[in-house]
């Protein structure tokens, strides 16, 4: 009797897990689908157990409550079996999503691998710039030295033109 009043305690626990709608569960053929389908039978014919009274005074026989039972254990046994392809189920979906996270991780390592190799030659690039910059700044100030020692030389040799011319003027 225990037995009987847990499984009718259990059954709106059970019964309302049908209500719940997975993502995965969209394909008909499925074998989630087939169980919850075979499920749905247990359940009409555990429904139809209830209702037959086949005692004397109108109640339910020991053969009708030994029926009830056995229905109320296929159906756990294929509620058990519905978690068991729940879990299958899921499983197979974390593992799929950490191979995608595998690739994507993959893919930024790749990435920023190709990005440290661009920023190292960005940084290479712009250390040459400044040695290109440094060397055009000595040649241009090595160009300007011609041109400062002749026009130094020009204004000397005017100078010494200039002492000299005033020397030969003077005497």
């Amino acid at each position: 009797m225990k037995r009987i009043f847990f499984l009718l305690c259990l059954l709106p626990a059970v019964s309302q897990a049908q209500d719940i709608r997975y993502s995965y569960v969209a394909r008909p053929d499925s074998v989630l689908n087939l169980l919850v389908g075979q499920r749905e039978d247990l359940y009409k014919k555990w429904s139809e157990d209830q209702q037959e009274r086949n005692a004397f005074f109108g109640g339910q026989s020991k053969n009708d409550l030994r029926n009830i039972i056995a229905t109320m254990e296929k159906i756990l046994k294929k509620d058990n079996e519905i978690l068991a392809e729940l879990n299958r189920m899921k499983n197979s979906e974390v593992a799929e999503l950490r191979r995608k996270n595998s690739d994507v991780n993959q893919r930024v390592n790749t990435y920023l691998g190709e990005s440290g190799a661009l920023m190292e030659e960005n940084r290479q690039l712009k250390d040459q710039l400044e040695r290109n910059r440094r060397r055009l700044d000595d040649i241009e100030e090595q160009s300007r030295r011609p041109f400062q020692i002749t026009a130094g030389l020009l204004v000397m040799s005017w100078v010494g033109f200039f002492l000299v011319w005033r020397r030969v003027r003077k005497v």
